[in-house]
This record gives C-alpha cells, structure tokens and sequence, in this order.
C-alpha cells in the first residue's frame, strides 16, 4: 500500500507564496517605501511636522507644486502620513480657495488607494462574522452605500479605514468616491482654512 507524504511546512509555505504572489509584491513594496521614508525622517532627525516643512518649501518655490502635492497625498495613506497636516500644508501653501480645490481633488482620490487595497485582498463574497451588530453594519453598507459612506465621513471616523471597509466588502465605486467627496468637502474647508490663515514656517509653527 503506497503511503501519501505530507508536505512539509516550507513547502506549504512556498505554495502559498507562489498562489498569493502579487498580493505579497505589492505588501513589500508597501513595506520598502514605509521604511524608506522612515529612514530619511531618522537619519535627519525629522518629525512629520519638520518634514512638512521641507515640502512646503519645495511646494511653494516651483511651477509644479500642485502636481506635486496631489502626488504626495495619493502617498499619504501608503507612507501613514497624517492627512490633517497636509491639509494643513495646502491652504499654507496655496491659499483658501485654490488650496480648498487642489486639496478636495487630492485627498478623494487618495481615498482610491486603501479602498482599492481593501477590495484586491478581499474575496468576491466577503461574510462578516457571526455576530449580529457586525452583520447590521455591513448589510447597512451594502443597502444604501452611499448614504452610510458619506455619514462616516461626516462623523469623521478614521479615513483611511472607512474607504479600507467600504473596499474590502465591495462597495460600489461610484457611491463610494461620490460620497467621499461630498463628505470631504467641510473638513477641507476648515483645515485649509486653517493652513490659509497661518503665515511663516508651519514647522517651527511661527504665525
């Protein structure tokens, strides 16, 4: 009788690194370029508040500074980023009303990014866990997306994790980003407001 060997624990391990390849590229590259921008902030010695004011230098000083800020905040929920501070950056650095545009522009389509994560890692059906509070919340998410979207921007529950959720259990695009963007629309308004009132060096935080 032919006895059937287990495949030992490395070969398994290979096996689902070969299945899952591109999943395991993409979180290394995610990875590579935390760790790289962590590394710059050490080896200067940086806070996020000291680096945002070498880039409101950089932004303020060239043609394509719009571009560029736009670019920097599609990388923002990559290298973890705190939103509230470039927000900031871009009524400072552009004033109220261009910086509320470039700045509504920006960050709704940042928004792209965790949400389209959230749906590559997830499956086609996605079941919440067997508890009932949980299953309320999601079938209310896929009942009336739109509606239950704009209201968690509206409350500010964390951003990144909402448009991670609204991905991971498929919520259609076009509700999702429709409802960002409205629902960024009074935050940008006040935090640019905020970074347009304040003159001088936002790092070293002179008025």
């Amino acid at each position: 009788m032919e006895m059937s060997t287990k495949p030992s624990w490395t070969q398994r391990v290979w096996r689902w690194l070969k299945a899952h390849r591109t999943a395991v590229i993409a979180v290394l590259f995610w990875l590579a370029l935390l760790l790289i921008v962590r590394q710059y902030m050490t080896a200067n010695d940086l806070t996020f508040a000291q680096l945002t004011g070498e880039l409101q230098t950089i932004l303020s000083s060239n043609w394509f500074g719009p571009a560029l800020y736009i670019g920097v905040y599609l990388l923002r929920p990559v290298i973890l980023f705190p939103a509230s501070l470039l927000t900031i950056l871009g009524g400072s650095v552009f004033g109220l009303w261009p910086g509320f545009l470039i700045v509504l522009i920006a960050g709704t389509v940042s928004a792209m990014i965790p949400y389209g994560i959230g749906r590559w890692f997830s499956s086609e059906a996605t079941e919440p866990a067997n508890t009932s509070a949980l299953q309320r919340f999601v079938h209310l998410l896929r009942r009336n997306p739109f509606q239950a979207v704009l209201t968690m921007r509206l409350i500010y529950l964390p951003y990144d994790a909402v448009s991670l959720v609204a991905g991971s259990l498929r919520i259609p695009f076009g509700s999702f980003i429709l409802a960002t963007g409205l629902g960024n629309l009074a935050g940008t308004l006040s935090f640019v407001g905020i970074g347009a009132a304040l003159e001088g060096d936002l790092a070293a935080g002179q008025a």
